[in-house]
């Protein structure tokens, strides 16, 4: 496979209109375990790769393709299984608040935890301001470790399947805001851009300047939070807000779903080739305070 993927690497880019030259970083993407992995149709009725290794195969072969130079991964059911050619970020994947303080320190002092997220709260029926929490943010401020917490709804059918306490009212970005109070020096992004909450996202925003944004899986996954993503933009621009958004795929079990969302993006007529590199690239080296 190490063959494979170094053949891969010298594959001419595509141009920028599709996805090419341009450095790209993705601020949403998402691992699993031999034992987490599952496969289902996308919403688009692509089925996902058809085991593990074929996912892992399949996810690097894009983010090569598409010059994917950084990407912030959170693993469900155990720990980031990273690559060799450091292009993921260590996140850490949680619904709830995590037991132990303790353990929590640790995998940040041994690098092991570079991002605080995804944090899931909305899908045990919480929001990030539950107290409960608070521990682990001060750490997070304490040590500048970035926040990253989901907004917005679900996938169809969700409470029924998983999460008996998913609600999408816990997806209101306003529910975050007792976090924005108490620790200004936070860094901290909303997941998805609020999706059907975007206005809400966008008054959030401009209200703390401190806040950033990932575009997650609104870009590609259903025409309705499509429809939310060209809206968000479209007034984050007029707001002048696009400084502090940042390009994520929330690609899940589905690694064409990246090409999907960076096709989707470029397909703005309305930003320009400058925004679309902030968005792309630029905004987040500045969130993650990363070095060119």
């Amino acid at each position: 496979m190490k063959r494979v993927l170094n053949i891969l690497i010298l594959i001419p880019f595509f141009s920028f209109s599709q996805g090419g030259n341009q450095p790209i970083i993705d601020m949403h993407l998402h691992d699993y375990t031999e034992q987490t992995y599952y496969t289902a149709p996308a919403p688009d009725g692509v089925m996902s790769p058809k085991d593990y290794q074929t996912y892992r195969f399949e996810l690097l072969k894009v983010l090569h393709k598409y010059n994917v130079k950084k990407a912030v991964v959170s693993t469900i059911g155990g720990a980031n299984k990273l690559d060799k050619e450091g292009i993921f970020i260590p996140g850490y994947y949680t619904n709830s608040p995590p037991e132990d303080t303790i353990a929590f320190r640790q995998l940040i002092e041994s690098g092991e935890l570079k991002v605080f997220g995804e944090i899931g709260a909305a899908y045990d029926g919480l929001a990030l301001s539950d107290p409960k929490f608070e521990p682990f943010l001060k750490i997070c401020e304490r040590y500048d470790i970035p926040v990253a917490v989901h907004t917005g709804g679900g996938p169809a059918d969700i409470t029924y399947r998983c999460c008996p306490n998913f609600r999408i009212k816990f997806g209101d970005p306003y529910l975050i805001e007792d976090v924005l109070a108490k620790f200004p020096n936070l860094r901290i992004y909303m997941m998805h851009a609020g999706e059907v909450f975007y206005e809400n996202a966008l008054r959030l925003m401009l209200q703390y300047s401190q806040l950033y944004t990932d575009l997650g899986v609104i870009l590609w996954v259903h025409e309705q939070p499509k429809d939310f993503a060209e809206q968000f933009l479209r007034n984050a621009k007029k707001y002048g807000l696009i400084d502090r958004v940042m390009f994520g795929s929330d690609q899940m079990v589905w690694p064409h779903a990246i090409e999907k969302s960076i096709n989707e993006l470029n397909s703005y007529s309305f930003l320009t080739e400058e925004d679309k590199k902030k968005i792309f690239y630029d905004n987040a080296v500045n969130f993650l305070q990363l070095e060119e």
